[in-house]
């Protein structure tokens, strides 16, 4: 067996507890509490002018009806607004409030100093095994055909 192989299991194991503990509790936002979803769903919606729905479900691999939900949480806490799109009325498409552009902008310059002061402890080479880690395992992700 591999030198660290317990460790490294263990410490997998809590991240992912923790992750689905912070997805169940929420993060705190601007007095909101929002899901691990709602903020991806933000991040998806960015920068850009609006994205169309069934365009977002397949990007984040959600089912239609959970993506819904979310949505209608989203609009309720004022963080986008639905509605047809212009050149196809069959077709509804998102688009960030004010509110959800702050948050947006919020959420990435929170996302860059985490790991940022993360980072800061690592040496160059030790941040390359990181990132090679993290592609093994994307493209593990990949190959399963896993979301």
């Amino acid at each position: 067996m591999r030198n660290y192989y317990m460790q490294i299991q263990q410490y997998s194991e809590m991240l992912i507890q923790q992750i689905l503990l912070m997805d169940k509790k929420g993060i705190k936002n601007n007095g909101d509490t929002l899901s691990l979803t709602e903020i991806l769903i933000l991040k998806a919606l960015g920068d850009q002018q609006e994205k169309k729905m069934a365009d977002l479900i397949e990007e984040l691999n959600l089912d239609r009806n959970i993506f819904g939900t979310f949505i209608n949480r989203l609009q309720s806490q004022n963080y986008v607004i639905k509605r047809r799109a212009k050149e196809d009325k069959r077709a509804q498409v998102l688009l960030l409030t004010d509110k959800g552009k702050l948050s947006f902008e919020q959420i990435l310059l929170t996302e860059k100093e985490l790991l940022l002061s993360l980072l800061n402890d690592f040496t160059f080479n030790e941040e390359k095994a990181i990132l090679k880690f993290l592609v093994k395992l994307d493209m593990l992700r990949r190959n399963n055909h896993t979301p």
